[in-house]
């Protein structure tokens, strides 16, 4: 009986840490562009083009601690164990987001001139811009696989993880649909273009609270989103 009791404290334990990660990344998701938002209503410089321009602002530190703390937390992320000979899991997943992120803070994007960084003064600024903008993509990009892959394995035995899964779905196209346009506003010029509006800002802004959200409904807390889907789903025909 005593070894079922540490049993399964031990399980409790591990549990509990799981949703921890989970409602950091999340919460981390949500904090980055309210706090870059905030920061936009009272710095000179105004609303910048995108996330990443924040970099080149008064809230560097704080642009760069929060993309860090991501990637550490991603990475320490296990996830569930996979069945034999699966090559998408959570581990592989949560460690190419945490390691595309970590370059995305530490190889700026292109900017007023300033000091480089470590590596971008090693590769050059433009080798470093590139990265940076490949890395932006393959961490939402695995982000997007949690919601639409990950997440959503196992049976959907309940409202409850119905719902779910259709938030995660939700996030998923959201972040997809998201990433893909700003590459096509980069592509067409239309990214300069309709610069005044600052298109690339919102809607790597989106991508980013679709990707807490699904962290967070994962990780047990936004269950009021969870029961309001479920009722919604209950009320159709």
């Amino acid at each position: 009986m005593a070894g079922d009791g540490i049993r399964q404290k031990a399980q409790n334990e591990l549990v509990l840490s799981f949703l921890s990660v989970r409602r950091a990344i999340g919460a981390l998701g949500f904090f980055l562009p309210l706090a870059l938002l905030a920061a936009s209503l009272v710095e000179p410089g105004g609303l910048r083009t995108s996330l990443s321009a924040y970099y080149h602002s008064p809230m560097r530190e704080i642009f760069v601690g929060t993309l860090i703390a991501q990637a550490v937390f991603l990475w320490s992320y296990e996830g569930f164990r996979p069945d034999a000979g699966e090559i998408i899991t959570d581990k592989r997943m949560a460690r190419l987001a945490a390691l595309s992120v970590a370059l995305v803070a530490l190889l700026p994007t292109t900017g007023p001139p300033s000091p480089c960084t470590a590596l971008q003064c090693l590769l050059g600024a433009g080798p470093s811009a590139l990265i940076h903008t490949l890395a932006a993509g393959l961490f939402f990009g695995a982000l997007a696989v949690f919601c639409l892959v990950l997440f959503v394995k196992g049976v959907e035995d309940g409202p409850e993880k119905r719902a779910s899964n259709r938030i995660y779905r939700v996030c998923g196209w959201t972040i997809i649909g998201s990433i893909g346009t700003i590459g096509l506003l980069f592509a067409t010029g239309l990214d300069q273009v309709l610069a005044p509006l600052r298109p690339v800002f919102w809607l790597e802004t989106a991508a980013s609270f679709a990707f807490a959200t699904s962290w967070a409904v994962k990780g047990d807390s936004l269950r009021p989103l969870v029961r309001r889907v479920m009722a919604v789903q209950a009320s159709s025909p």
